[in-house]
């Protein structure tokens, strides 16, 4: 027997095990919405790998450089005397823990223009600012580039921890545990719906216009009891 899906929910995240889930559960969305939608619509899923250094205020770093430089592990013996000892009055040796946290987020197109007309945001910590404001401002600055754009929106923050700032008009979601909301464009204007639940409630059916020709449902109980079941976490050794 499952335990509740929201305490499972808290157990990964207590366990700063939540990038594992989140992608089996954005996935299971993934499949929803593909049995949902017609041939004219293309559903990806898009991925970026960043460093996340706690309270850091350097730039966040993609795991993935520009250019890059590999050489065997160590320093051989013949370059180490190229390496003079340090003539600095001062050496500072220091570490440093980090996280590599891999973000995801699912797109879909419309075809044959390819437009982008919606977008499903599943949050991380690290985009609630757990671990690196930064990536939260990153956050923030990608779900407005989608607003302006005029991309349809679901944002789903099933995470109990990190700062949760929303839209003015469902800024009382934030009264909630958990919560997910929609923005989909009417003419003149945005129309916005939220939900909000607590430990205690079960997770809700989501309904959302994608654009003027779809109109999605997605189950978030269902889909994330079957990223559960895909790898077992009920039954998951997991260490809080």
């Amino acid at each position: 027997m499952m335990s509740s899906i929201n305490d499972l929910l808290s157990r990964i995240e207590t366990a700063r095990m939540w990038s594992y889930f989140h992608k089996d559960w954005l996935l299971q969305i993934r499949e929803s919405l593909r049995e949902q939608l017609s041939a004219d619509y293309r559903v990806f899923v898009e991925s970026e790998a960043v460093l996340i250094t706690p309270d850091s205020t350097d730039p966040i770093i993609k795991v993935m450089p520009d250019v890059a430089v590999t050489a065997p592990m160590g320093l051989p013996e013949s370059l180490k005397s190229a390496f003079p000892p340090d003539g600095t009055v001062a050496t500072i040796d220091a570490d440093e823990p980090f996280d590599v946290d891999t973000q995801y987020s699912l797109i879909i197109r419309r075809a044959p223009e390819n437009y982008v007309v919606a977008a499903v945001e599943l949050l991380s910590p690290s985009n609630k600012g757990v671990g690196n404001r930064l990536d939260e401002e990153a956050h923030l600055r990608k779900r407005d580039a989608y607003l302006h754009a005029g991309v349809n929106l679901m944002e789903i923050d099933a995470l109990l921890k990190g700062r949760r700032i929303l839209p003015d008009p469902i800024a009382s979601l934030a009264t909630y545990e958990r919560l997910a909301w929609t923005m989909q464009y009417d003419v003149g204007r945005r129309r916005y719906r939220g939900w909000g639940w607590n430990q205690s409630d079960p997770l809700p059916v989501l309904n959302w216009q994608i654009d003027l020709r779809a109109m999605v449902r997605i189950d978030l109980a269902r889909t994330a009891e079957q990223a559960a079941a895909f790898n077992d976490w009920d039954h998951f050794p997991i260490q809080t």
